[in-house]
């Protein structure tokens, strides 16, 4: 992310509840409990070897904690009633945050020697539909008209405090997850990008490096990107690395292996994939990582395939 010349790229695939069913666990006790979640990262990042960990990614945590009601659906939780918050004073005690603190604690400790640490945090705009659901957000992105300006800087506020708590409990970075930027024109991001820069530098003066993620194709955002303050852009594999180095100029870019190939394609097709995402990026400011938390049935030699594959390439 300094932008040095590397003997060898990183690779931080963002494993999450893949690590519960490669231990024959349900991942719902380990979304539930930061021990066990913690431990089954650590004994996933001994079995593969990747130059990094995070804790399970979820959008639901936030959401949680301000009033949300959540359930699970296919193992994962997703919000069930959205909710206007009463109240946005952070507490560690609030919904499951101390889960995903307690988780990052154990990486830290047990794996921050020597691994790359990160922890997630809902970005503003996604937290704000996880909340009150889709239509005032996207008429407040359309339109610029509504509540959802003060919404967004309370709950921007209420992130901040999230991250200050992961980043304490021994996170490195802070990837601020924005997957509904997507839905977003380049003039209605215009509007939430200043929340999101301010989250990210807030981490920045942490010490740790913010990393802005969003999934799907954002091509059409590229050139807005560098307004917000991040060390690293993390994309999925609907937008091209080539193109985002061109527009984004000298910044770190993460990504942007396809999430369907690693399920569903053979241990060839990721190492083809691995290799050109390598030859456009060549040797510094990038990380080969997956366009988003690889799923939770991909095949371990798949994913095998992929680390061992950036670690031959140079």
């Amino acid at each position: 992310m300094r932008g040095c010349e590397l003997e060898q790229l990183p690779v931080i695939p963002l494993i999450g509840a893949h690590s519960a069913v490669i231990a024959g666990r349900d991942p719902r006790e380990a979304f539930l409990n930061g021990e066990v979640m913690g431990e089954l990262q650590v004994k996933a990042v001994e079995l593969y070897e990747p130059d990094g960990a995070f804790h399970y990614m979820d959008l639901t945590v936030e959401a949680e904690a301000l009033g949300a009601e959540i359930g699970f659906r296919g193992g994962a939780p997703v919000v069930v009633n959205h909710v206007i918050p009463g109240g946005f004073e952070f507490s560690v005690e609030r919904g499951r945050i101390g889960v995903y603190a307690r988780a990052t604690r154990i990486l830290a400790e047990e794996l921050g020697s020597r691994f790359f640490i990160g922890a997630y945090v809902t970005g503003p705009l996604t937290l704000a539909l996880e909340l009150v659901g889709a239509k005032p957000v996207m008429r407040w992105l359309v339109k610029g008209t509504g509540s959802i300006s003060d919404l967004l800087l309370k709950i921007s506020e209420f992130v901040i405090e999230y991250a200050k708590l992961l980043v304490e409990s021994g996170a490195d970075c802070v990837m601020v997850l924005e997957p509904s930027c997507t839905l977003a024109s380049p003039r209605a991001f215009s509007r939430v990008m200043p929340l999101i820069d301010r989250v990210c530098r807030a981490v920045s003066s942490m010490d740790a490096y913010p990393i802005l993620h969003i999934c799907g194709d954002a091509g059409h955002l590229l050139r807005l990107l560098p307004n917000i303050e991040a060390s690293a852009y993390h994309l999925d594999s609907k937008v091209s690395l080539r193109e985002a180095r061109r527009v984004v100029g000298s910044k770190c870019l993460m990504g942007n292996i396809d999430t369907r190939l690693l399920l569903t394609g053979s241990e060839g097709d990721v190492v083809r994939a691995v290799r050109r995402c390598v030859g456009e990026m060549g040797s510094k400011l990038y990380i080969v990582s997956a366009g988003c938390e690889i799923p939770p049935q991909t095949p371990p030699e798949n994913l095998n395939a992929l680390i061992r594959a950036v670690k031959l390439s140079h």
